[in-house]
């Protein structure tokens, strides 16, 4: 059984996703670093030199090869569940966990990373944010197993989701 982690641009799900796979002994997985490792780019290169239709591609192909991961904690590209096919291979993988966090307080902890890509049009972040909150929140809700509103308590809101996926394993 996984721990899958979504939820929107600078919500903690790499951040908690270490933190969970040291305290559960899981090996840790996150999405945007394998597609930068299988592509020799970052991110930012990919979308630059190919556009984000390019990067969806690479995304639901590593999605794929997720395909018999056991034990791990999967932290996912903030797009990767808005993807049908990716949704489904997600739901038998394991416990999917919305990291829910505003789009303004997401603002705070990205506004000194300049190397994200613009995922809109918008050349404000927090404008951005915003847009790419409203279209994805429904998604994000209804993919859920878990919702976790986040905190500025890492620890905690860490310790809420093996509460969670705990009750998951039991259920």
């Amino acid at each position: 059984m996984n721990i899958i982690l979504t939820g929107l641009r600078g919500s903690g799900k790499s951040k908690i996703g270490k933190l969970l796979s040291e305290q559960l002994s899981f090996q840790f997985i996150d999405l945007d670093k394998e597609i930068e490792k299988a592509e020799s780019s970052t991110i930012k290169e990919i979308y630059t030199k190919h556009g984000w239709e390019y990067f969806r591609k690479k995304e639901k192909s590593a999605v794929k090869k997720l395909h018999g991961t056991d034990n791990a904690v999967i932290s996912l590209g903030g797009g990767t569940i808005m993807d049908p096919e990716s949704q489904k291979i997600l739901k038998e993988l394991g416990t999917i966990v919305y990291l829910k966090r505003l789009p303004e307080d997401c603002h705070k902890y990205l506004s000194a990373d300049k190397n994200r890509p613009p995922l809109t049009k918008n050349t404000d972040q927090l404008t951005e944010l915003k847009q790419i909150y409203a279209e994805r929140k429904s998604t994000y809700e209804k993919t859920a197993d878990y919702i976790i509103k986040r905190s500025d308590d890492l620890e905690k809101d860490t310790q809420r989701v093996i509460n969670a996926f705990q009750d998951s394993c039991v259920a």
